[in-house]
């Protein structure tokens, strides 16, 4: 399981690999992630050189299911496009998502988009509750 994104000069620092996976260690893992994950994003945002960059971030999800308390687990991949980037860069990105999965063979993963920090934190509570899918 790795958060990853593609365009990066230093993309090693957003590879967050994980170690456990279908168990009660990997829903804390996705936690942990998911805090690194916003924390890369503020940082980029207040780098005025990568600022409003769209990114593909890709990430497995380890989560229980608020309904019966079962593990789970899904792919996602997170297309990032916080407010702020240029109409020519967001059209690109979102023409250019398609081709991305089509390429990635055998790739299953729902695909979310993302604007805000906000939106991020609310991923897990939605998979929880068994609304995204």
């Amino acid at each position: 399981r790795v958060a990853i994104t593609a365009g990066i000069p230093d993309s090693e620092k957003w590879q967050l690999p994980m170690k456990n996976y279908n168990d009660q260690d990997g829903v804390e893992e996705t936690k942990e992630t998911i805090k690194k994950l916003k924390e890369l994003i503020v940082e980029e945002m207040n780098d005025d050189s990568s600022k409003n960059e769209p990114r593909w971030i890709i990430m497995y999800f380890d989560y229980n299911m608020e309904s019966d308390g079962r593990l789970t687990g899904k792919e996602i991949m997170l297309k990032w496009c916080p407010d702020g980037v240029k109409v020519k860069s967001r059209m690109t990105f979102a023409s250019s998502s398609k081709g991305l999965t089509d390429a990635l063979n055998g790739f299953k993963a729902l695909v979310v988009q993302a604007d805000e920090l906000d939106e991020i934190d609310d991923l897990l509570p939605r998979f929880q509750k068994g609304l995204l899918k």
